[in-house]
């Protein structure tokens, strides 16, 4: 009988058109429509899990809301981490209007789709982060592994606030881990998660690594080193799962998402897999 809790800490809805989602060209195809609650549910179900944390994939204020009214459609969506303008005039303004909903957990900004690598170190932006931390709200940090060094920067400008690194800030795992191509090498991705480690209010998710292998023929023993190296890092009271649907359907099933972590879990510390499968998302975002 299952008694843990079990929380997919990562996760994303969407109602598809072609403008607000360039992104997904044509290499992901098969999500080009809408992904919606129902859509999802039947695989919570199956996985046992007690809910979701619903993480913002556009970036406006609409899509927080939009969001938050599926929370309060669907109470097994238990948090939402939406989007808001870190640089607006009008921030305080806006985040009075969300005060209400107990449903936000906190924000994020696509910030590895940024081509300043310095925008998330610029005063306004920094200015933003400090206002939605007084207000006690979490921040999900999306870069790509070559941004960790501005990442390290930008934690170290922070308050101490509850921040999580999204998938485990998207090493180069088709390049693998011995790569010549001259691109940021795994002995860097490690170097960096080392010092982001170091700050006990950073955490990491385990989630979006078989979209960062390639997508027909990853293998659990790929990416079984970068699962060993987040749990060793940050330590199993700081990592937490997520399985990045529906995103990680170009590469795996659901089943085959929450299969591969329990995998890795069990074979790196057994002992802390209902942790980081759900009470670790549970306490990180208050659910």
């Amino acid at each position: 009988m299952k008694t843990a809790i079990r929380i997919d800490s990562h996760q994303h809805f969407w109602q598809y058109n072609k403008q607000e989602f360039d992104w997904l060209d044509i290499s992901m195809a098969p999500l080009q429509r809408d992904f919606l609650p129902t859509d999802l549910k039947p695989s919570l179900d199956t996985q046992e899990m007690d809910g979701c944390v619903a993480v913002q994939a556009r970036q406006t204020y609409e899509e927080t809301l939009w969001l938050l009214s599926l929370a309060d459609q669907y109470p097994w969506i238990k948090g939402v981490v939406g989007w808001i303008d870190l640089r607006a005039d009008d921030l305080a303004d806006r985040l009075n209007e969300l005060e209400k909903y107990t449903a936000l957990k906190g924000f994020r900004h696509v910030l590895q789709g940024e081509a300043d690598p310095e925008f998330m170190l610029a005063k306004d932006f920094l200015t933003g982060l400090q206002m939605i931390a007084e207000r006690g709200y979490c921040y999900d940090i999306l870069v790509t592994q070559d941004q960790l060094p501005e990442v390290i920067k930008l934690v170290n400008r922070l308050p101490i606030m509850p921040l999580v690194i999204d998938h485990i800030a998207k090493p180069l795992i088709k390049e693998g881990r011995h790569s010549m191509s001259g691109k940021t090498t795994w002995h860097d991705w490690c170097h960096h998660m080392d010092s982001l480690s170091q700050l006990e209010h950073v955490h990491c998710k385990l989630s979006g690594m078989v979209t960062e292998a390639d997508w027909s023929s990853w293998t659990p023993e790929q990416l079984f080193p970068y699962f060993e190296k987040v749990i060793d890092c940050f330590g199993p009271e700081r990592v937490m799962f997520g399985s990045d649907w529906p995103v990680c359907q170009v590469a795996a099933s659901y089943l085959q998402i929450v299969n591969l972590t329990e995998c890795a879990l069990e074979a790196l510390c057994p002992e802390s897999k209902n942790q980081i499968m759900g009470s670790n998302a549970s306490q990180f975002y208050s659910l």
